[in-house]
């Protein structure tokens, strides 16, 4: 099983290809459900003893929040800020193709995984958004 190091450096690596330059989210469980929504489509270096659990803020990665910081931590990620909602992944595009060419995916595939997170991901986005303006 991965390592949160090695999760985080994959998971960026896919979301840098597959959304280039749009923020990763990192709170009201966004990523959280799209993690689980396509996790059948993840490589499973990266979804490998993944556990998911309804909480009372809603469906929850319990192994995401480690994973962010070890993105954090490695300098893969923008720093964290309690106001953020999201964190610029810090990987160019050549680091990310050989990121995920030693986790044996093409550029292609790392690129299709990473654009099908980002959908999950705007889909995700849309109830918060609206229990967001409730608030």
């Amino acid at each position: 099983m991965a390592n949160r190091y090695e999760r985080a450096e994959l998971l960026a690596a896919i979301w840098k290809l597959g959304a280039q330059d749009e923020r990763m989210p990192t709170s009201h469980g966004i990523l959280d459900r799209a993690l689980s929504d396509e996790l059948d489509n993840l490589p499973s270096a990266l979804t490998e003893g993944l556990t998911f659990s309804v909480t009372g803020v809603g469906l929850r990665c319990l192994e995401l929040p480690d994973i962010l910081l070890a993105a954090q931590e490695a300098m893969l990620t923008s720093e964290p800020n309690p106001t953020y909602l999201s964190t610029i992944v810090t990987l160019d595009n050549e680091e990310a193709r050989q990121t995920v060419l030693s986790y044996n995916l093409s550029t292609a595939e790392a690129a299709e995984i990473g654009g099908r997170l980002r959908d999950a991901v705007l889909r995700a986005h849309e109830p918060a958004e609206e229990v967001l303006a409730e608030a």
